[in-house]
């Protein structure tokens, strides 16, 4: 059981240890950056959105993003971007969380490649539903996966860790789970955009649900970037699922697609990017770099063997 994040709490991080956000805060913040005249406030609104979505976890990982957190990611795309005509560059950003980083990678390829780009945002969860009954609220995704309940001011953090998690579900969130007949009388009364304010008023970013493991047709030979950091990674994903998912990928790409896979590792204090960058060829990803460690996955894609058709 969590005390739930408030404003002051926000304010002072010192204060946060073992607490939960409090989703409704998402829904405050968006309207308050919608009435903010100053592009200061406007600034300021989106990095509290960030941080309050950073102790949601949903689909067994968690929303976590920042501002600046992608920098070496975006200097490789940069490096590496196929020679496209400037008004034919697109972007597929695969779990890219509330979107803050996706506006980041385009601002950078805009001031690079001096022309407009396109992106497309993609996450498995863009939207949380809110359902109460009376002082009682649970949060669940739009697939229905039950992710925070909260009764007041206490809330319980329901969602299991996916896969190489240390923590699953506590004791009471699994009792909170099977009281069935409460939960039935839950009602929707609200939907919780779990993307940045900051995302939501720029016109070239575009946002698509996605799961990376199911095939989405209308994205083949979409894009001549891909960016996958801190999802595609080993604690998520079994091998052969990763696999699968580059199959996807590479499907997605435009020829000579560049694909940057990326995980952020905390070191003494500072977070550090360690990837790996791939350039499409016809049946597999050929690998053309690494900065920091590489990405961890870089043997599962440097391996597979894939098909340049839409399937």
């Amino acid at each position: 059981m969590f005390q739930l994040i408030d404003r002051q709490t926000i304010r002072r991080p010192e204060l946060r240890k073992g607490r939960l956000s409090d989703p409704d805060l998402l829904s405050k913040t968006q309207e308050l950056f919608d009435k903010a005249a100053k592009p200061s406030e406007k600034s300021a609104l989106s990095r509290l959105f960030s941080q309050v979505l950073h102790d949601i976890r949903m689909g067994g990982a968690w929303k976590r993003t920042d501002e600046g957190r992608l920098k070496q990611t975006e200097a490789m795309i940069c490096k590496y971007l196929p020679g496209s005509p400037c008004n034919d560059v697109s972007v597929l950003d695969i779990g890219g969380s509330d979107g803050i980083t996706t506006v980041e990678l385009v601002a950078a390829l805009e001031k690079y490649l001096g022309c407009r780009v396109k992106a497309y945002l993609s996450d498995l969860n863009l939207w949380l539903e809110r359902y109460t009954l009376g002082p009682l609220a649970e949060y669940r995704a739009v697939n229905g996966e039950p992710v925070m309940a909260r009764f007041r001011c206490v809330g319980l953090r329901l969602v299991e860790q996916r896969r190489g998690g240390q923590i699953g579900r506590d004791f009471l969130s699994r009792w909170y789970l099977r009281l069935g007949v409460l939960r039935r009388r839950l009602r929707l009364n609200q939907r919780i955009a779990l993307v940045n304010p900051a995302v939501l008023i720029a016109s070239n970013i575009v946002l698509h649900e996605l799961n990376c493991l199911d095939f989405d047709h209308s994205l083949a030979g979409r894009f001549s970037v891909i960016r996958a950091s801190n999802v595609l990674n080993l604690g998520y994903f079994r091998p052969e699922q990763i696999a699968h998912a580059v199959e996807n990928l590479h499907a997605y790409l435009k020829n000579g697609g560049c694909l940057v896979v990326s995980r952020n590792a905390d070191a003494e204090g500072t977070e550090i990017e360690n990837g790996s960058v791939w350039l499409k060829e016809p049946d597999y990803m050929r690998r053309v770099d690494d900065f920091g460690s590489g990405s961890e996955v870089r043997g599962i894609v440097d391996s597979c063997r894939l098909s340049n058709g839409v399937r």
